[in-house]
C-alpha cells in the first residue's frame, strides 16, 4: 500500500548544495516518489515544502494535545524551539510517517515530541553526527542536551536508521535501545553526467599540466574530512611531479587555514584550492584526477567516494570513509589508517600504479558503485522497514483495544 512519508530537511533542499545530507534527503525522496509513495520534504531553511506526489487521498488526523498540567519540563524547555507553523504544516499534509535527518536539532527533537502527542510515526537517519570524533566538538553542549533532550527523541523514533554497520554499533554504544535500520546512502544525482571540457581544471589552472592530480571533493572541513592529516602527508610524501587540489566550499575559515597550512610545510606551489561545483562543472574536474583522496577521520557515507567510485576513478580513502567495507573488499581502492604516515605511504603508493593498474582498481570501484549504492534499492528497503514498523505498531493496538459486546471471547 502507498504511504505518505514526509521528510524534514534543515537546510537547503536540492542537489546544487555541498551539504551531503540534503542531497541524500533530495535523492532518497524523489525515489521514493517514483515508487509511486506520496513523498513531501519540509525545508526549514525557507519554510518551503517541495511535494514531490501527492495522491489526495489523506485522511484526517485528531491532534492529541497534553493538559497544561500534563505538561513535563523538558517539553516546557523545548518549547522555544518549536516552530508551529512547520507543526501545522507538516499535520495539514498528514503523513504516515516523519523521516529526520540528523541529530542535535532542537527544532526537531521539539517537532517530533509533537508527533508523538499526535501519534504519527517518525524515524531518524543519524548521518554518523554520533560517532565519537564528531562528538568531541562542543562535547559538553552535545552531553547536557543529549541527557536532557535528545535520548527521549532517539527513544520514542520507531527506527533509527544507520548508514553501515560500523554506524549502528556506534549508536548502540550511544545507548540507544530502539530498532536500527542498516542502509547506505546512494549515488549523486550527478555521477552519470560525462565530461563536456576534460582540460577545463588545466585551463584554469595551467601549472597542473604534466603533474599527477590528487583531488579532493567535499565540504573543506580539516578536522572531519582529515585534510590537516592530507596536507601533513602530501608534504612527507615528497611526489614532485604530484599536485593536491581541494574542491568545496569553506568551512568556518578553513580555506585561509589550509592555504596556511601548505605555505608552511613548503607545498602551496602544488596545493589548489577550488570553489566547489556540481554536476557538468565537477564532471569536467573529475575527468583530471589520476587519484581521488577522502582521508576522513569520521563518515556517515561520503556521496563523494560514492561518485568517485562511480566515476571509475582509483580512491585514496581512509577505512572510515570506505563505504560499507565493499571498496577495500573488492580490493578497489588504496586503504590507509587516520594517520599522517598511512596517508603518505598510500599516497606514494597511488603515484606509482601504472594505467593498467589504475584502470583495473577504477572499474572494481566502478562495480562496487553500481552494485551496493542504487537508490531504487535503497529506497524499498527504507519504505520496508516504514512499512513494518507501522504495520507492528497497528497489530499491538488491535491487541490493546478492548474488546466490545460484539467481540467473541
Amino acid at each position: 500500500m502507498p504511504l505518505r512519508i514526509a521528510h524534514i530537511s534543515n537546510e537547503a533542499f536540492g542537489v546544487d548544495t555541498a551539504n551531503g545530507v540534503q542531497q541524500v534527503v533530495y535523492c532518497l525522496a524523489r525515489a521514493q516518489a517514483d515508487m509511486g509513495h506520496a513523498v513531501a520534504v519540509f525545508s526549514r531553511d525557507d519554510h518551503a515544502v517541495n511535494v514531490l506526489r501527492d495522491d489526495g487521498k489523506a485522511t484526517p488526523r485528531t491532534l492529541r494535545r497534553a493538559g497544561a498540567a500534563n505538561i513535563s519540563l523538558r517539553r516546557r524547555a523545548l518549547s522555544r524551539h518549536f516552530e508551529r507553523s512547520v507543526a501545522e504544516d507538516l499535520l495539514a499534509w498528514r503523513p504516515d510517517i516523519v523521516h529526520f535527518h540528523s541529530v542535535h536539532i532542537p527544532q526537531n527533537v521539539a517537532l517530533a515530541a509533537h508527533l508523538v502527542d499526535a501519534g504519527i510515526a517518525y524515524c531518524v537517519t543519524v548521518h554518523g553526527a554520533l560517532f565519537r570524533e564528531a562528538l568531541r566538538r562542543g562535547w559538553l553542549k552535545k552531553s547536557l542536551f543529549n541527557l536532557c533532550f535528545e535520548r527521549r527523541y532517539l527513544d520514542e523514533a520507531r527506527f533509527i536508521h544507520a548508514l553501515s554497520h560500523r554506524e549502528s554499533d556506534v549508536i548502540r554504544r550511544h545507548g540507544v535501545k530502539r530498532p536500527i535500520v542498516v542502509v547506505p546512502n546512494g549515488l549523486p544525482p550527478d555521477t552519470d553526467i560525462p565530461a563536456s571540457r576534460p582540460d577545463a581544471l588545466y585551463d584554469e589552472y595551467p601549472q597542473l599540466r604534466g603533474q599527477q592530480v590528487f583531488m579532493f571533493v567535499g565540504r573543506l572541513d580539516p578536522w572531519q574530512k582529515g585534510l590537516d592529516l592530507l596536507l601533513d602527508a602530501f608534504a612527507c610524501a615528497a611526489l614532485p611531479e604530484a599536485s593536491l587540489v581541494l574542491v568545496g566550499p569553506d568551512w568556518r575559515g578553513s580555506r585561509s587555514a589550509l592555504s596556511k597550512r601548505s605555505e608552511r610545510l613548503g607545498v602551496s606551489s602544488r596545493v589548489v584550492l577550488v570553489e566547489p561545483a556540481f554536476g557538468r562543472e565537477r564532471a569536467n574536474l573529475f575527468a583530471a584526477a589520476d587519484v581521488f583522496v577522502h582521508p576522513s577521520r569520521w563518515e556517515g557515507l561520503s556521496l563523494s567516494v560514492l561518485a568517485a567510485s562511480a566515476a571509475g576513478k582509483v580512491c585514496l580513502i581512509t577505512r572510515e570513509a570506505d563505504p560499507l567495507g565493499e571498496l577495500e573488499r573488492a580490493e578497489a581502492a588504496v586503504v590507509v589508517d587516520v594517520t599522517v604516515s598511512s596517508i603518505a605511504t598510500g599516497l606514494r603508493r597511488a603515484a606509482t600504479l601504472s594505467a593498467q593498474e589504475r584502470q583495473t582498481m577504477g572499474a572494481r570501484a566502478r562495480r562496487v558503485a553500481a552494485t551496493y549504492f542504487t537508490w531504487p534499492s535503497i529506497a524499498a528497503k527504507l519504505v520496508e522497514a516504514y512499512q513494518r514498523e507501522l504495520a507492528r505498531e497497528e497489530s499491538r493496538g488491535r491487541h490493546q483495544r478492548p474488546a466490545s459486546s460484539g467481540d467473541s471471547s
